[in-house]
């Protein structure tokens, strides 16, 4: 399948000069969590389709694509940009409105859990998440899937106002004679 956009570069420039305009800095490691759920989002919503041509790991710092993290550690590098389809840049402004008021802790932590049961999210050890992992983590249900493996109490109100903890329910054991 031919991606949407030609490079990474050329999703990773726009989401630099979209922060650009918004007056705000990109940091490296958020410009890295944009780029990780903008191809998750794209693979899920478009059948597997990739967004841009791009290889992702996971350190402890998070998600990264080390090609594109590695070119601009100095800085955004002079490059001809490639226009975009009027499509491609619907979808990075959706992204960009979506999550840019999050920093990129909280972005790591949201991937951390869309990403619970795949093994490179969990181990962090540099190893490949593939676009069909993407697709698993962002795809539809789920979130639905991911949500009950969120640890916490849940808080609910009852019909007086009352606030209660949902917990699951057990039966009570029986004490054995012993």
């Amino acid at each position: 399948m031919r991606p949407a956009a030609p490079t990474s570069f050329d999703i990773a420039i726009w989401f630099l000069d979209r922060a650009r305009a918004d007056d705000t800095y990109l940091q490296p490691r958020k410009l890295q969590c944009l780029l990780f759920l903008a191809q998750a989002h794209f693979a899920a919503g478009h059948e597997g389709w990739p967004l841009m041509p791009a290889f992702f790991v996971v350190d402890d710092s998070g998600p990264l694509d080390p090609n594109v993290y590695r070119a601009l550690q100095n800085g955004r590098p002079i490059m001809e940009e490639t226009p975009l389809a009027p499509e491609t840049l619907k979808f990075l402004e959706a992204i960009w409105n979506r999550y840019k008021y999050s920093d990129a802790l909280r972005l790591d932590q949201l991937i951390g859990r869309r990403g619970i049961d795949e093994v490179a999210v969990c181990n962090r050890d540099q190893s490949e998440v593939t676009l069909t992992a993407m697709q698993r983590m962002f795809g539809a249900g789920s979130s639905q899937k991911n949500k009950s493996r969120i640890v916490g109490p849940t808080l609910a109100e009852t019909a007086t106002g009352r606030k209660v903890t949902i917990t699951k329910w057990s039966p009570a054991r029986k004490k054995t004679a012993g």
